[in-house]
């Protein structure tokens, strides 16, 4: 038997004909083969003991958010304000593969539609993305939007125009989860619709290959993301985000570019003191575009010529936390600058740590520490840039001088960055 893995599977019986055994859509990925595979999480968000520290949160004109612990999700409320307006974000703009099925999962409840008042949920930015939507009229829509052209524009389907399913079930005053599963390699399918009752049923598919004669949209690393804004007059809406995933079918490796920098000059220590030796942050922006790679941490190396230290990898929200914005690029080719000029600090969350002992060589004494590598899979291991690409998170390295005399310090970092 010849057996040909796509959505309506062939199978030929001993006389050569083929005999169609048709799979439930649900039951196959964004390309057409069956669901067998490992789901492999690349990002999953949830807000249990407050609101997800994962997300950024970026509003205006009176808008609020709020933790509901007892609800296991954050409410969204927009003001009066006609410009009243809530974007929530993951940080992460989560890798994608060419060649694998990409799927997003997100639980809402929109509730009851609210005059001039719009409700999100997907995979998007401002520029590009998937997403669900309720207009204040109520209208549902499954969205695609592409900055092809160099300006943010949109596919809209609306319910009356779902090609496979309208779904007339379904209660939008009650929580649902929207999926998406896509295609990308720039002209691929997108399939969209909810997970109900332990089958997923897809609603919308929007088809691009010999259909578009560029790409459908420009970037596939995107965020999870909700928003509620005011489109005019209101009293005002709400709405409840709940829970979040993106996962990878089929496999997946984190592909990137890995890069280094060591300290230019040796810090002087002085005996008892701490003091910041390097840091390393995102530009602003990458070849012209606001960047949005991911960089994680890898090894750590310390050097002292005389006296034990102990250093301390620490991760700063932003430029603000750390003193002295001497900020030098690591290469045109590479997403990240690097400072060794850095004075002081305040905050930040210390993710590694290590010693580096000090042996007697003639009348010098030197110590290295064991690399330090972190797992890939931590949730925080990473730094990313704020909403804007204006202000990136930090990793610095910082040292304390254990012992009774100066001692010149360096260290070594080396880092992923994925795109």
């Amino acid at each position: 038997m010849t057996y040909l893995f796509t959505n309506n599977q062939e199978i030929k019986n001993d006389e050569g004909n083929p005999i169609p055994v048709s799979f439930p859509t649900g039951l196959s990925d964004a390309f057409g083969r069956q669901r067998v595979s490992e789901p492999f999480t690349i990002g999953d968000y949830k807000h249990l003991y407050g609101i997800d520290s994962n997300f950024i949160d970026y509003y205006g004109n009176g808008a609020t958010i709020t933790f509901v612990k007892n609800k296991a999700c954050c409410t969204m409320t927009t003001t009066s304000n006609p410009a009243s307006f809530i974007v929530h974000q993951t940080k992460f703009y989560h890798h994608y593969m060419p060649g694998k099925s990409q799927v997003i999962m997100s639980s809402i409840n929109f509730g009851a539609a609210t005059t001039n008042v719009t409700k999100r949920t997907g995979y998007f930015d401002d520029n590009d993305g998937i997403y669900f939507e309720q207009a204040g009229d109520g209208t549902l829509s499954w969205v695609i939007r592409s900055f092809v052209t160099g300006i943010a524009t949109e596919v809209r389907k609306t319910q009356s125009q779902w090609n496979i399913d309208t779904v007339s079930w379904i209660d939008i005053t009650k929580t649902q989860l929207a999926i998406i599963d896509f295609q990308w390699l720039g002209v691929g399918r997108v399939r969209v619709g909810f997970a109900h009752n332990g089958n997923i049923t897809y609603v919308h598919e929007f088809l691009h290959s010999n259909n578009l004669p560029t790409v459908y949209m420009s970037n596939p690393n995107l965020p999870v993301r909700c928003e509620i804004r005011n489109t005019g007059a209101t009293t005002g809406g709400s709405m409840d985000q709940i829970c979040s995933t993106v996962f990878s079918e089929g496999g997946y490796v984190e592909a990137g570019q890995d890069w280094s920098v060591s300290s230019p000059t040796l810090t002087i220590l002085a005996a008892g003191t701490t003091l910041p030796i390097i840091a390393i942050r995102l530009k602003n922006s990458y070849k012209t575009y606001s960047n949005r790679m991911i960089v994680r941490m890898g090894n750590v190396t310390m050097f002292s010529d005389g006296e034990n230290i102990k250093w301390r990898l620490l991760k700063l929200p932003a430029q603000s936390y750390l003193t002295g914005t001497t900020w030098v690029d690591v290469n045109d080719d590479s997403g990240v600058q690097y400072n060794n000029t850095c004075t002081a600090w305040t905050d930040g969350q210390e993710l590694d740590n290590g010693w580096v002992g000090a042996s007697t060589q003639g009348s010098q004494k030197a110590g290295g520490s064991p690399a330090s590598n972190l797992p890939s899979s931590a949730k925080k291991n990473y730094i990313v840039q704020n909403y804007a690409s204006t202000d990136s998170e930090i990793y610095l390295i910082v040292a304390t001088n254990l012992g009774t005399q100066s001692t010149n310090v360096g260290a070594g970092v080396q880092w992923r960055e994925i795109y």
